[in-house]
């Protein structure tokens, strides 16, 4: 059994796993194989293969970037659409894969900025950003104008931070623009590593709107290996059509939990599901 998609404390502010704890947690769920995949960085990659080995867990390296995408169609919501793109198999010391997740980091902080200032000359207040005690990314500033402004064309039920992020996203173009998909798949093939779609279709306000096969087969074109077909909240149709899209383009399929904290529980998905995707970053039978 395994779980190729779990979060440990190294992704900020919203993960509470440590590496030993998941380990053990593994072994309890009787898994064998494990990826760790926080979020623009591979803090704890290596002290989560040491746990795992002393306990017989194997841990593949991974890195969960966020990343963007042009939207596939010319009456989308929005211009592009944001993907989170999994890095598998590559040195988590790696210095161009090092270098990647510096730049995301370094360039949200630098549009965050520029966007406070922005927003703040334009009249928008943003509670509660000086309260953060450390510097604010775009989600930050997203849910600060969402929270604070009775925004234009608000949708129904839409919470602050996706109405916040979606008023910079369609109002304010080119003022939050991620590395796109392309870019992450690059750097992933110059280390030899793989390049993995995260949770095709979950659907999340402005931060996760389901891919259309139109999507699969643009990423596809650009070097994509491969998409997570198996997800919590994929539903069966969904599952189906993205599996078949697999097989279309000859993508990897893998599948993941997506868990950040010891209360959420880990996948247990039957190693057959997945068996080209581990052949390919070295895991043997």
């Amino acid at each position: 059994m395994i779980d190729l998609h779990i979060h440990t404390h190294a992704t900020p502010h919203h993960a509470t796993w440590t590496p030993e704890m998941l380990a053990e947690a593994a072994a309890r769920a009787g898994l064998r194989v494990i990826a760790v995949t926080d979020h623009n960085t591979t803090a704890t990659v290596r002290a989560t293969q040491e746990a795992g080995a002393r306990i017989g867990i194997q841990v593949i390296s991974g890195v969960e970037i966020d990343s963007g995408f042009p939207a596939g169609r010319s009456d989308d919501l929005l211009p592009f659409k944001l993907w989170h793109v999994l890095v598998y198999g590559v040195d988590p010391d790696a210095p161009q894969l090092q270098a990647l997740c510096r730049s995301v980091e370094a360039r949200n902080r630098a549009d965050a900025a520029a966007l406070r200032d922005r927003l703040m000359r334009a009249g928008f207040r943003l509670t509660g950003i000086d309260e953060l005690g450390r510097p604010p990314n775009v989600a930050d500033i997203g849910t600060a104008l969402g929270r604070s402004n009775d925004l234009p064309n608000r949708l129904s039920g839409e919470d602050d931070e996706s109405a916040g992020m979606r008023y910079i996203l369609t109002h304010l173009p080119g003022a939050y623009r991620p590395p796109a998909v392309d870019e992450i798949i690059a750097v992933a093939h110059a280390v030899r590593g793989v390049a993995v779609l995260a949770h095709p279709g979950r659907s999340k306000g402005v931060y996760a709107i389901p891919a259309t096969a139109e999507d699969i087969a643009a990423m596809a074109a650009a070097g994509l290996d491969g998409i997570e077909v198996y997800y919590p909240t994929h539903h069966p149709d969904q599952v189906t059509m993205y599996q078949r899209l697999a097989q279309r383009y000859a993508l990897l399929i893998t599948g993941g939990s997506d868990s950040h904290h010891p209360h959420q529980p880990l996948a247990q998905l039957p190693e057959g599901w997945c068996q080209a995707f581990l052949a390919r970053v070295g895991v043997s039978g």
